[in-house]
């Protein structure tokens, strides 16, 4: 008889030694929590676990999250090269090496007779993971230099994807996707209740709550569901702390977050009684702000924040020369890749971005919006 699903993660995670779990490189909150939830989970029963996210940089306001400093912003010794030497046995007089023009030379000088050609052989170690849970990453791309660099340990390596995007691909030898939920912190609280309740303790349910509440704005989004505010319930009942929840996420922005935020409000434009919003931040901008692209989820929050009843919300900035574009939609039926399919954003349907190399600010400010307006109009 076929396993079921579940039975199947069961096993899978069962036999797996060292696990990698990975989410896309535009890391949403929810992602992050996630993955940190899970491994929270793995080493409970005592599974060897990495985080790994392509240029990963930890946002100040999701340091409390356990865990959170430990995630990699690339894969590290993933394979070893073996160099055997044949008839070496008590017959090795020197060993030394040395780097000669990018090169590493090895030199070894036996105790009698020489070494020949044919005594050495080189082969490969197996993988150091055995199996890939990916979490929030709709397509295998998504994850950016962490699959793009290793695309043959993926490929030979059982992935569990989990994930809540309509758009999934379903790369996974076992896919978890759930449209239906707001969050991928939703789905992940879902397989783990049906693994094993007792291992959602306190800290894996505030990670989950995290991302929950960062999806839904605090449950302020037009998707939340019942089954939504019924895993809140659940998680706080499991001692999730949703006071430094709230406190970091919407209460404790760093000072270059509130300086960049303000910066952007002074340019925010919309019409009176339209459904679109947007912004704009110079280079100039996050020098002065002492901010980076790391800052740039809380500004795009407190924008959403800021001006409630908008549909989608734009923020248009440009860094070391590059012009990029941020688009969130706040509505059930908004699609944040369909709106700005032009530009080939990545993303997902709530949230899309892009570059626009080519362009200045003020020409890709014009491009986006007339191109977002045209799109809207034609729902």
């Amino acid at each position: 008889m076929a396993l079921t699903e579940l039975e199947q993660i069961r096993q899978t995670i069962n036999q797996a030694r060292h696990v990698l779990i990975t989410f896309r490189k535009d890391a949403t909150v929810d992602a992050i929590s996630g993955a940190l939830a899970l491994a929270l989970v793995l080493q409970k029963i005592n599974k060897l676990v990495d985080v790994t996210c392509d240029g990963f940089q930890l946002p100040a306001n999701l340091a409390f999250l356990p865990g959170a400093d430990g995630i990699t912003g690339r894969l590290q010794n993933l394979q070893k090269l073996i160099i055997s030497l044949h008839n070496s046995r008590d017959n090795i007089d020197q060993f030394s090496y040395d780097m000669e023009n990018g090169d590493l030379k090895i030199y070894l000088t036996p105790k009698a007779g020489a070494f020949q050609k044919s005594d050495v052989k080189t082969e490969q170690s197996d993988y150091k993971y055995d199996l890939v849970i990916t979490v929030d990453a709709p397509d295998l791309d998504s994850l950016g230099d962490v699959y793009r660099q290793a695309t043959d340990f993926f490929y030979r390596t059982t992935i569990i994807n989990l994930d809540h995007h309509v758009e999934n691909e379903h790369y996974g030898q076992i896919n978890r996707t759930n449209p239906n939920a707001v969050a991928s912190c939703e789905v992940i609280y879902q397989l783990l209740r049906e693994l094993n309740q007792s291992l959602i303790g306190k800290e894996v349910a505030t990670c989950l709550l995290t991302g929950i509440i960062s999806k839904t704005k605090s449950f302020r989004t037009g998707n939340v569901t019942p089954a939504t505010l019924e895993i809140a319930s659940a998680l706080m009942a499991a001692e999730a702390d949703r006071e430094t929840i709230v406190k970091n996420l919407f209460r404790n922005r760093s000072l270059p977050t509130l300086r960049l935020w303000g910066r952007a409000l002074a340019r925010l434009k919309s019409e009176p009684g339209d459904q679109l919003a947007w912004a704009l931040l110079t280079e100039h901008d996050f020098l002065e702000a002492r901010a980076d692209e790391i800052n740039l989820p809380g500004v795009v929050d407190e924008l959403i924040s800021f001006i409630p009843g908008i549909d989608v919300a734009v923020l248009i900035y440009q860094q070391k020369g590059v012009v990029s574009v941020v688009v969130e939609v706040l509505t059930d039926t908004g699609n944040a890749l369909q709106l700005t399919r032009q530009f080939k954003p990545g993303g997902s349907k709530r949230s899309a971005t892009f570059s626009l190399p080519d362009k200045t600010l003020v020409e890709a400010e014009q491009a986006v919006i007339e191109t977002i307006r045209r799109n809207l109009g034609a729902r």
